[in-house]
């Protein structure tokens, strides 16, 4: 080691720090008479990370318009677009962008984050946001709080709310002015997809002054075919039971009058291809057929993309979530609009049809992430 220190000290200064030491085994000769050698890993601080450490007590001196900083953060760095230099900004700034983001990660995982955002991340780690997310989130707020370091709690609370916002609005994707003939619903078991059913073609009655009709595949389960007749019932609207993509036709036709149709499907294991392989076979015209995927909030996020992922073979339109009532996290309603980019029309919060179910607005959702709903 007394012979390490002056040759770190010459190729990284005197500032330099050690982070880690061990011994090794080199050399030899067929594995015999190996000499032990020490490995040192040593760092020096760059001037952003010192600037970082230190936002509570001095100013963030960044050389280009905060608006202009916010473009270059949301532009697609990760897949490494030449960026040219316009007016101020320059190369230079682009890579300490660059190095804030990743310093940031490191600052979350240290709990070195300043007083003012470390309730913040204890919410995020909460709600179970992803660090891709929190990585953008926190590298933003960290701008704005680097030429603002007196930032209250509360202050930076609504920050987060803007950001998050504007990060929802960024990935969801309008809803495609489609007219299809069926509105499906399909998704695993006991996510609530026929309860759900209900309060839709309830809202389309009530709300818009639609003739609905039902009609579901659900022959699995007698207790599913009841319900929804119970439904259908309650309602007063019509509905027919298919097994086949001929007998889907046969049931278009007798519901020919209805504006709209709205179709139940049986509740399955779809990390198992042969069932999405058995439910594109029902289907004769895709492009007439809206496809909702119905998840629930009490699912782990993994599992909720290992199901959209199997669903390749069939284009998803849109994506409703359940059970928010059930659960104490919503960090996977921006997780999946972050990754996925599909719509999210609808949140369901409890079993009363037609009520316990609301349009998912940024608003909300941000609401949902920052501890701020109660689910009343």
């Amino acid at each position: 080691m007394a012979e390490v220190i002056p040759m770190i000290k010459k190729d990284l200064g005197s500032e330099a720090l050690i982070l880690n030491t061990k011994k090794v085994k080199m050399g030899g000769f067929i594995g015999l008479f190996k000499k032990d050698k020490l490995e040192v890993i040593a760092a020096v601080e760059t001037q952003v990370s010192k600037k970082l450490k230190n936002l509570e007590n001095e100013k963030l001196e960044l050389r280009a318009p905060k608006q202009e900083i916010k473009e270059i953060i949301n532009s697609n760095q990760e897949k490494n677009t030449p960026i040219k230099e316009e007016g101020n900004i320059t190369n230079e700034l682009i890579s300490e962008l660059k190095n804030i983001k990743q310093f940031m990660m490191q600052m979350i995982e240290e709990d070195r984050l300043p007083a003012s955002l470390k309730s913040l991340n204890k919410q995020l780690i909460k709600e179970d946001i992803t660090p891709e997310i929190q990585n953008e989130l926190f590298s933003k707020l960290m701008l704005v709080l680097g030429q603002n370091p007196d930032y209250t709690k509360e202050q930076v609370h609504n920050l987060a709310r803007t950001e998050i916002i504007k990060i929802i609005i960024d990935h969801q994707k309008s809803r495609e002015s489609k007219d299809p003939d069926i509105i499906c619903f399909i998704g695993p078991t006991g996510v609530g997809k026929t309860t759900t059913i209900a309060k839709i073609a309830a809202d389309y009655m009530l709300r818009e002054d639609k003739k609905v009709g039902l009609i579901t595949s659900d022959t699995y389960r007698i207790a599913a075919v009841e319900q929804l007749k119970t439904y259908a019932n309650i309602l007063n609207i019509p509905i027919k039971i298919v097994e086949s993509a001929a007998d889907l036709n046969d049931a278009m036709s007798d519901l020919s009058e209805c504006d709209i149709v709205l179709m139940d499907t049986a509740g399955r294991n779809y990390q198992q291809k042969q069932y999405i392989d058995e439910l594109e076979m029902l289907f004769p015209d895709k492009n007439k057929i809206q496809i909702n995927l119905v998840l629930s909030l009490t699912s782990k996020y993994e599992d909720m993309k290992k199901i959209i992922e199997n669903f390749d073979s069939i284009v998803m339109d849109q994506l409703l979530l359940t059970k928010k009532d059930e659960t104490v996290s919503s960090g996977a309603i921006l997780n999946l609009i972050y990754h996925y980019s599909i719509p999210i029309p609808y949140i369901t919060n409890g079993q009363n049809v037609p009520d316990d179910i609301f349009a998912a607005t940024p608003e909300l959702i941000a609401n949902f992430v920052l501890g701020e709903d109660d689910n009343d």
